[in-house]
């Protein structure tokens, strides 16, 4: 672990050299070309929601931001009817491993994956 007096030197080292540069140019990997800026949107959802979509979000060890982004994305291309086959086949590979991960679920508590649940949702079952 760094001392104080290190991580201190190392701050005034790192801000010397950020002000002798600062007015170079940045470098290619600094700067995001062709790109438009994103817009961040604010959504109301209740915590068991969130809970529901940051379970699948670690079930797929994506960040759940992602996960949410990419419904957003897919959900717009269906709506404009413009979805490509590479978003397609990247839509049923997501729905393959959500089948997946559901029959892991029903065998993992001991029922056959081919049984079909008629309890509703709200009792915490697959």
């Amino acid at each position: 672990m760094m001392k104080k007096k290190e991580l201190e030197e190392l701050i005034t080292e790192e801000a010397a050299a950020s002000e002798a540069s600062r007015d170079q140019p940045l470098s290619d990997r600094a700067v995001r070309r062709g790109q438009s800026r994103s817009v961040v949107y604010s959504v109301r959802l209740t915590p068991e929601q969130t809970e529901e979509i940051q379970r699948i979000a670690d079930e797929a060890a994506i960040p759940a931001s992602a996960l949410v982004r990419d419904w957003v994305v897919e959900g717009l291309a269906a709506e404009r009817g413009t979805a490509t086959l590479d978003s397609l086949v990247d839509a049923l590979s997501r729905d393959v491993d959500k089948i997946r991960r559901s029959v892991a679920r029903r065998e993992a508590s001991g029922l056959s994956p081919g049984r079909v649940l008629r309890r509703p949702i709200e009792q915490g079952l697959p």
